[in-house]
C-alpha cells in the first residue's frame, strides 16, 4: 500500500512540474498578440487544453506508466481550473458542474486534435478542428475572429515531433522542451 502513495507521490510532483511548463507555454503573448487567440478565460483555457492534449499524447505512449503520468497531469489541470474557478467567485455550488464541463472538453480536445493530428495527417486536417475549439472563446462568446488556425496547426505538427523526440526518460522525469515558442 505505501507503494502505491509513493508512485501516487511522484506522479503528482513530476506532473506539477510538467504542468508548469504547459502553462508558461500557453501564456505566451506571441499567441495572443499575433495569432489572433482571444485573450479571454476561454482564450486561455483552450491555449492550456491544447498543450495539455498534446503532452497527454506523448506520455500515453510510454509503458507502462505514461498513461499514469497523463491522467495526473489531467488531475492538475482540473484542480488548477477548480482553484481559478473559485478564485475569481463563481459559487461553490456551481463550481463542479464547470468542472465537469472543463474536463469533458480537455477529453474532447484530445480526442479531436488526436484524431486530427494522427501519423502522415496533413496540418490542413487541423485546421476546422482548431477552429471549432476556439469557437466561442472570443469576447462575449462570439467567434474568435482573426484566429490564426493555421499557424496553431502548425505550432501543433511543430510541438508534436518536439514532444516525440524526447526520450521517454526525459518526459517522465518533467524534462519536456516547453515552452516551445510560437515562431
Amino acid at each position: 500500500m505505501l507503494n502505491w502513495l509513493t508512485r501516487r507521490s511522484v506522479y503528482s510532483r513530476t506532473a506539477g512540474r510538467i504542468y508548469g511548463s504547459i502553462v508558461a507555454s500557453g501564456r505566451q503573448p506571441e499567441f495572443y498578440a499575433s495569432w489572433g487567440v482571444p485573450d479571454t478565460r476561454e482564450g486561455r483555457f483552450e491555449m492550456i487544453a491544447l498543450h495539455v492534449a498534446l503532452v497527454m499524447q506523448r506520455l500515453a505512449a510510454i509503458e507502462p506508466d505514461g498513461s499514469d503520468y497523463a491522467r495526473q497531469v489531467a488531475e492538475t489541470f482540473m484542480t488548477d481550473m477548480d482553484d481559478n474557478m473559485r478564485e475569481i467567485g463563481i459559487g461553490d455550488l456551481a463550481v463542479p458542474k464547470k468542472i465537469k464541463r472543463a474536463a469533458a472538453a480537455l477529453y474532447d480536445r484530445h480526442r479531436d486534435y488526436g484524431a486530427a493530428m494522427q501519423a502522415g495527417a496533413s496540418e490542413a486536417a487541423l485546421v476546422p478542428v482548431i477552429a471549432a475549439a476556439f469557437e466561442g472563446s472570443g469576447p462575449d462568446a462570439g467567434p474568435a475572429n482573426g484566429l490564426n488556425s493555421e499557424a496553431l496547426a502548425n505550432y501543433m505538427h511543430r510541438l508534436q515531433r518536439r514532444l516525440a523526440g524526447t526520450s521517454n526518460g526525459d518526459c517522465l522525469a518533467a524534462r519536456l522542451p516547453l515552452p516551445m515558442p510560437p515562431l
